[in-house]
């Protein structure tokens, strides 16, 4: 895996305004809707209700029957156009998560995105793994997308 690069992304359009959009992402207390992985969230003290450039949350996940938690800072919260957060936060964190919202005539472009901002520790995480999440993280996202345009068109 090339670090720097956007190594998964996915697009689905959502018949939906960018603002609405943005807002249900923001509010990462709700991911637990949409999400496989990511079961929800909780804004770390003094932090939230609402996303704000280095605000910090905490992710619960479950991965292969293996529930963890991730410390995330949140990097980019540009309303209705982006949010975006930093596993580990912005100094040592190694994975950023992005969405992107683009007004469009049928709704709002909806971009999700997981970028490898630098390598994971030999030490803790093997290729296999790597391989592993990557795999896992091209379905999850799609299936995020996926939820969130029914929980939005379908409500």
């Amino acid at each position: 895996m090339t670090v720097g690069t956007e190594i998964i992304s996915h697009s689905l359009v959502i018949n939906a305004s960018a603002e609405t959009l943005y807002d249900m992402v923001a509010d990462v207390t709700r991911m637990g809707a949409w999400s496989r992985a990511c079961t929800g969230a909780t804004w770390d003290e003094g932090s939230g209700p609402e996303a704000t450039e280095n605000a910090w949350f905490t992710g619960h996940n479950l991965m292969g029957g293996r529930s963890y938690d991730t410390h995330c800072q949140i990097t980019a919260a540009e309303r209705p156009t982006t949010i975006a957060w930093v596993q580990g936060g912005a100094q040592e964190g190694v994975a950023e998560w992005r969405y992107r919202f683009t007004p469009i005539d049928l709704g709002t472009e909806v971009t999700e995105s997981w970028t490898l901002l630098r390598p994971f520790p030999a030490d803790r995480v093997t290729d296999d793994q790597i391989n592993t999440m990557h795999r896992a993280f091209d379905t999850g996202i799609r299936e995020t997308l996926l939820r969130l345009k029914s929980e939005v068109e379908n409500s």
